[in-house]
Formats: C-alpha cells, structure tokens, sequence
C-alpha cells in the first residue's frame, strides 16, 4: 500500500508504464544552490530534516506542482541524503513528471496521509531526530501536527516557518526573467479587459477577454482571479465580475496578474465610462502621485518599513487615511493568492532591508465605502542602484 519508490523510468500503479518527464525551469545547479542554503539554515537551527507542507517552498525545491494540494503533500528533505516527496498516490505520476525527485512516499485515497509520512521518514531513520516543520503554513493543520507527534514519540519538533521563504526573498536572474514574461502576460490581459470595457456589455464580456488575452499571451492558470468590478461594486476589495451590465458613469476597476512558470507579475488599471467627475479626477491624481512617491522611495538598504511610510504619509498629506500595506512581494504563487506577502511585504514598521533582486507589487487605490474606486499599481523589482518597473502599461485612468 504505502512505498518509496527510487525508480526513475517507470512507475508502478495500476500497471507498469514509462514516467513521462517535463523540462525542469532552472539548472540543477540552481536547485542546487536552493537545497544547500536550506540546509545550512537547518544546520543552523540543529535540524535533521525538514517537513515542507507549503506549496510554494515545495515548488522552489523542486519543481513539484498541482492544483490538488487540497490532499496532504509534503517535501520531507534531510540535513544529509536524498529528499523524498510525499503525495497522494494517483499524484505520483505528475510529481514524477515535474519534478526531479526520485524518492517517493504515496498513499492511495482512503488511507491516512501520516502513513505515508512514516514511511518516509523511517526509511530515512529520522524517526529519532529533529524534525522542523512549518507550523505557520495553511497546509498543516492541527490535527496532522498533532498526528505527527504522537505518530514519532521518541523524535523532536521545532518550528521552521520562514526557513526556505528566507532565500525565496531574492530572486535568481532566471526568476526574474520569469517574472518579466509574467508582465507581458498580465499587459496583455489589461489591455484586453480595457478595450472590452463599453458601455452596453457585461462585466461577463469583460473577464472573457481578459483571460482568453492572458492565455493566448502564454500565461498559466492565476493564483487569484482577475479582479473586475464595474461601478458601486469597485468599492468592495477583491470583488469579481457579478453580471453587471456596464452605464455610463461607471468605473471598470481591473486587477490581475500573469504567471509563467508560477512566477507572476500583477497591473491595476481603471477605466472611465463617460466624462470624469472632478472627485475622481482628484484621487486618480492622488493615487498616482503616490504610486510615483512610493516607487521613488524603493532602493536596496532601505528598510521595507520605511516605504510603507513613505506611501501613508503621501496619502495623509492628500487627506487619505490609506488602511494597508504599501505592497508584498511578488514570485511564486499558487491559489488562493499570488503575492508573497508570507515572505516579505512593505507594512508598518518592517525592519526588512531591501536587497537587489526582491521584487514587489505596489498597489495604489483610492477606496471609500459606498463609492466607486481608482486605482493604480506595478510590479517592481529593487536593482543595485534603485529599482526597474517591470510591468510596462501607461499609467492613466483609461476613459471610453
């Protein structure tokens, strides 16, 4: 019922078959070079193995990736030795095919998923060890935690949350060039949802031409949905496309992001539908200046606090109390959301210095309840003498 398999070539479930295998995204040196800062973080906190239950860790370890980690999966990777997946077993065959680990641990549905954990973890005879595990990770629940620890009695836990999203803060070249195709998807999809916003059709119409735009330009599946919001139901954060019809007058608020090898970039733009009331030429004047303020203040050796000050008291000096952070960073992402702000974001009083390589998204928005919202925002990444705006799209409120 439950094994490790070490088998590259072929896979044995429901029959023998030859495992098919995708192109890795990064170089084995850069997996590499993942594993061994992990592990010198291990080291450092007297760790014997590491037990990831979050997605995106998993991914940047070792490019294992499906939308059905609603069933437990896990990356159990030792101070020393080979990593082993642990998946559910029909998920074996699309780990086999994404990733480059050899190992596995399977259980088959209907079988406890902690069976397959001892499996694995005994067969690496760490039964006795010092295991870390993410206890602030959404995907391990009391419940398993719990089993965990009765499940290995004579073994310690330690709490290892933010151990792997410590290297994912800064990105490789190759990340970034990722991240710079996932702008051309979300430029795409922008500029799509704009030239659909007429007075007339529906919010439907509108979301159809965004993601045919997104896929058509080379993007994978979002993390969130593009964020459309046509007139009153803009003032609601995250709201998305309800069946409204658009009239003019309204506010077609648009948010959304590409992704390319799960790295994204995210874009907010706002159309007008009609002539401009003076108010909210007020704040889309606002919510410009300052996105402009913020950008300015992004530069490696600055504090991730200190940009969000500069962003609050931009807003306080135009009579806005803004109630957010300044941005988060932005990499790998899975549902339900595609920031990295479990990572590192911009927020009140963060001592995090900025390094070159962190890339973040900067949303600006003018939001007040019951009224229509304008908004603007770019993904930027900090370079060595400042920073480069990575999504290119005119920064205007688009009026039809």
């Amino acid at each position: 019922m439950i094994r490790v398999d070490t088998s590259v070539t072929h896979i044995q479930q429901g029959g023998r078959g030859v495992t098919y295998r995708e192109p890795q995204p990064f170089t084995v040196a850069e997996y590499e070079g993942r594993i061994a800062n992990v592990r010198k973080g291990m080291h450092a906190h007297g760790l014997d193995a590491l037990l990831l239950t979050t997605p995106e860790n998993v991914y940047y370890l070792t490019n294992h990736h499906t939308p059905a980690y609603d069933a437990f999966q896990a990356l159990l990777l030792p101070l020393e030795g080979e990593p082993t997946l642990i998946t559910p077993l029909i998920e074996e065959l699309i780990g086999r095919g994404h990733s480059w680990v050899e190992r596995f641990a399977t259980y088959p549905h209907g079988a406890p998923a902690l069976s397959a954990v001892r499996t694995a973890v005994g067969d690496a005879r760490l039964d006795r060890g010092c295991l870390g595990v993410e206890l602030g990770s959404a995907f391990l629940s009391v419940r398993t935690y719990q089993g965990l620890v009765a499940q290995f009695p004579a073994a310690s836990f330690r709490d290892a949350s933010g151990l792997v999203e410590g290297e994912r803060a800064v990105k490789s070249d190759q990340e970034i060039a990722y991240i710079r195709q996932a702008a051309r998807v979300a430029e795409a999809g922008l500029r799509a949802g704009i030239e659909a916003a007429e007075v007339g059709r529906a919010d439907l119409d509108v979301a159809a031409a965004v993601h045919a735009a997104i896929f058509r330009a080379g993007g994978e599946y979002m993390s969130y949905p593009p964020f459309i919001a046509v007139g009153l139901r803009s003032s609601l954060a995250h709201n998305t496309w309800g069946g409204k019809r658009l009239e003019p007058g309204d506010v077609v608020f648009l948010e959304l992001s590409g992704v390319v090898q799960r790295y994204g970039a995210a874009l907010m733009r706002c159309v007008m539908l009609g002539p401009t009331p003076p108010e909210l030429a007020r704040r889309n004047q606002i919510v410009h200046e300052v996105l402009e303020a913020t950008l300015e203040a992004i530069r490696p050796g600055t504090t991730s606090g200190e940009v969000d000050r500069v962003c609050r008291e931009a807003f306080l000096r135009r009579g806005y109390r803004v109630l957010k952070r300044a941005g988060y960073s932005m990499g790998i992402n899975f549902p339900p959301g595609w920031g990295e702000g479990a990572v590192l974001d911009l927020s009140d009083g963060n001592p995090t210095v900025l390094r070159p390589g962190m890339v973040f998204h900067i949303p600006q928005p003018y939001r007040v309840p019951g009224e229509q919202t304008v908004a603007t925002s770019e993904t930027v990444l900090v370079t060595a003498t400042g920073r480069e705006v990575l999504t290119q799209f005119p920064r205007e409120l688009f009026r039809k």
